[in-house]
Order: C-alpha cells, then sequence, then structure tokens
C-alpha cells in the first residue's frame, strides 16, 4: 500500500471516529425544560387525510408534512398491540434522528411490505449508517407506499403476491440486529482511549 493510500484511509477512519463522536455528544439530553425522552409514535396510515402523524396528549392526530425521515435504525420488531378495541398486528420500526421515534403500520401493509422487502436486502453496513424512509401515496386513497434510500440512493426491493414474507421479516431483522451490533461495536471502541484500542 503507498504512502497515499495509507494517509487517506488513516484520513478516513479518523473521519468515521470524529462523526461518531458527534452522533455520541447529540445524543445526550440537554439540560433545562425539553420533551420527556420517550419516543414518539408515528403513524404510517391514511385514516387521518395525511401520510403519516403523531398523537398529542390529547389524542389528537398532528400530521407530519414532510414525506422523508432520515434516521438510524435500531430496531425492527412486530407487536400484538390493541387498536379500536380489537387485537392487532403491527411492525414497529425504532429509529434515532432528532430524537426516538417508532414507526407504526399494519403488518400486512403496503407501507409494511415495501419497509420490510427493502430492509431485507440492505447490507447490515449499509444500515449502520443513516436512511431516508420516505412515505408515497398511492393512487387510492387508503395506500401508503415505503421508500427507502441508502446512502442518497433508492434501494431497490420489488415484491409480489408470492414473496414469503417470514423469509423476508426474519431476514429484515437479521441485518438490523447485525447494523446494530456492529454500531454498538463501533461507538463503544470509539469511547475507549487509544492506548486500550492498540490492545484490541
Amino acid at each position: 500500500m503507498t504512502t497515499d493510500a495509507l494517509i487517506l484511509q488513516q484520513i478516513s477512519q479518523q473521519n468515521l471516529i470524529l462523526q461518531q463522536l458527534v452522533d455520541l455528544l447529540q445524543q445526550k439530553q440537554p439540560l433545562g425544560f425539553s420533551e420527556a425522552p420517550r419516543p414518539r409514535y408515528i403513524y404510517c396510515n391514511r385514516s387521518q387525510s395525511c401520510l403519516w402523524y403523531w398523537l398529542n396528549d390529547a389524542r389528537e392526530a398532528m400530521p407530519i408534512l414532510q414525506t422523508a425521515l432520515t434516521c438510524l435504525v435500531e430496531k425492527l420488531e412486530f407487536k400484538q398491540v390493541e387498536r379500536r378495541g380489537k387485537d392487532t398486528w403491527k411492525i414497529h420500526l425504532h429509529v434515532r434522528a432528532d430524537r426516538r421515534y417508532i414507526l407504526e403500520a399494519g403488518y400486512d401493509s403496503n407501507f409494511s411490505k415495501s419497509l420490510l422487502s427493502a430492509l431485507s436486502v440492505i447490507t447490515p453496513p449499509q444500515l449502520s449508517q443513516p436512511l431516508t424512509i420516505e412515505v408515497q401515496a398511492a393512487d387510492s386513497e387508503e395506500v401508503l407506499f415505503c421508500r427507502v434510500y441508502a446512502n442518497g440512493e433508492l434501494v431497490f426491493a420489488p415484491w409480489d403476491d408470492s414473496t414469503v414474507w417470514k423469509v423476508v421479516a426474519k431476514r429484515a431483522i437479521a441485518n438490523v440486529d447485525a447494523a446494530n451490533a456492529r454500531r454498538v461495536k463501533t461507538e463503544v471502541q470509539a469511547e475507549q482511549p487509544e492506548f486500550v484500542q492498540s490492545l484490541n
């Protein structure tokens, strides 16, 4: 490896460490009055005449006007929840952006299928970087799709009626888990003093 290549590699590693430090500093809760640090649920459906929304303390729908969220994906799970007096299954995508959010959608909705399909083909190294999740309305008033961008590029992950969703979901969960294990390891290493890192 040439001297220039070594220097570029070292600069790249330093930039990565600096970015991780910035990310860690931004996670800290600021002093003074603020909102509670609990995650905010974002409901990804068109039931409130918008593409996605959250509920305020009075349980009123607060539409989100932006159509995209850039975030770090932390966890993907399926949860049984009570909605309108009935138990139903939902997909929950836990993400970190300006605060923690949980994106919720029906487990078999077009939004969930688009999201799962994309997360199942994105590699863990790509998933450990920020992704952009975009909501997209279909022609039908009830249908909502999801587009996922990694490194600014649309993730191509087609699906159809023959897609085996259990396999796709397991792969998506495994990718998210692997990405988070990788990110946690990198964050822990970044917090260690240089002499400790050299021992590893």
